[in-house]
């Protein structure tokens, strides 16, 4: 070249054309050997690439994508509102990790909720992969981003005199599936969507298959674990019966009921409006002073929280709660830990065992003292140092106090 410097070019398979100079001649000879390698092996990355627009990849990955209707629905509406608005003219080379997250932080400042902030970074996230995989990227620039902490809400259940105030003010067409909503944790689209022949009489069981969505019943669940067989109590399976008597074998169970409308699938949303909130509204129940309490206004999904917790108090372990309801992941189920009957067992304070020792024992004068590394009460006597009792939270060993004499060899 006129400039001194050599220039190697070469070619990929669809006759594109690279170049590039370097100072000395091995090195333009070294690049050139090992393009045509890497073009040899596919593993060449075209370095034009990247110059395309966040919004023209964007265009192109939503156009790709398999995912439900309503799913769809709300990504388009996280995208217009959060990521768009940010990203939509840089390129994709351009972006880098801590362009990701001074993004993030610009979120934050604007005041956008921790799961909003979280689904659009999900979504960028998903579209920087699929740029790595198409070879549009090298790699992906959303890696070790810091996100806002989602506040995690305690599960909201009723208790069992509060449920059944609900049940009493329901008309007499909704209280069946709502008994079933409590007593089996299913989900709305769930339980709106059973059908006749999913309920196994004989065996007391219903299979949960087909779901009830905005788009239409769904045949299938929400997750792989979400299809799974559960049992009804002798109650809820007797109502059931009466219910379904007289419907025909692949007719969905619960449908609307009114007059010129009936037999229509459930809308969860006039559910709610038209059943749900005045029955909770009007129902009451009396507290452990015998005091009338509103019934809280808690939402639908919370019969689903209702029967974990009921499971959860009568001692059925996690892992058989997370089978019956349903959840794809255990930490899911973990939220009703809390509610175990053994739960605070283990937090019990030295200060409170050591009051548990003083109103058990009888008063003889001999004073207790805790020893808080080996969780031991020492009853000892005014002089002396030689324990005359030990109480411990483990199983005792007397052994320990009162050692047995080894025998002389002549004596065995």
């Amino acid at each position: 070249m006129k400039s001194g410097k050599w220039q190697a070019t070469v070619r990929n398979r669809t006759g594109d054309r690279f170049s590039e100079s370097f100072p000395l001649k091995a090195q333009a000879r070294a690049w050139g050997i090992e393009m045509e390698t890497q073009f040899a092996r596919g593993g060449m990355r075209d370095p034009r690439a990247g110059e395309v627009s966040f919004r023209e990849w964007h265009d192109r990955w939503w156009n790709a994508r398999i995912v439900e209707p309503h799913t769809l629905r709300g990504d388009a509406s996280n995208i217009k509102n959060h990521v768009m608005p940010y990203w939509a003219d840089w390129e994709m080379r351009a972006i880098t990790r801590m362009d990701v997250q001074s993004w993030i932080r610009t979120l934050v400042e604007k005041g956008a909720g921790a799961a909003a902030i979280k689904r659009a970074y999900n979504l960028t996230s998903s579209m920087m992969r699929a740029a790595v995989d198409d070879d549009v990227l090298a790699v992906t620039p959303c890696r070790s981003i810091d996100l806002p902490q989602i506040a995690v809400k305690p599960p909201q259940w009723f208790t069992l005199d509060q449920a059944q105030s609900i049940l009493d003010e329901l008309p007499a067409a909704w209280r069946t599936m709502c008994l079933l909503g409590f007593y089996t944790g299913l989900r709305w689209g769930e339980l709106s969507g059973l059908h006749r022949h999913r309920i196994d009489q004989r065996r007391s069981r219903l299979f949960v298959v087909e779901v009830n969505s905005k788009s239409g019943i769904k045949e299938y669940p929400k997750s792989s674990k979400s299809r799974r067989e559960v049992p009804l109590p002798p109650h809820v399976l007797e109502a059931l019966e009466r219910h379904i008597h007289r419907l025909d074998r692949d007719a969905v169970v619960f449908t609307t009921i009114t007059k010129g409308r009936a037999g229509r699938l459930l809308a969860d949303s006039n559910w709610r409006r038209q059943t749900w909130w005045p029955t909770v509204e009007a129902a009451h129940y009396f507290d452990t002073d015998g005091e009338q309490q509103l019934v809280p206004h808690y939402p639908p999904h919370s019969m689903r929280h209702t029967c974990a917790s009921w499971l959860v108090q009568k001692g059925v372990s996690l892992y058989e709660v997370q089978h019956l309801l349903g959840h794809e992941s255990f930490q899911t189920t973990q939220r009703y830990a809390h509610l175990q009957p053994d739960a605070h067992k283990a937090v019990l304070g030295p200060g409170t065992l050591v009051k548990t020792l003083e109103a058990a024992l009888p008063p003889s004068g001999i004073p207790v003292r805790y020893n808080f590394s080996t969780r031991t009460a020492l009853l000892k006597p005014r002089r002396g140092s030689v324990p005359l009792l030990e109480l411990r939270t483990r199983p005792f060993d007397s052994s320990r106090i009162y050692p047995t004499r080894r025998r002389n060899a002549s004596s065995r």
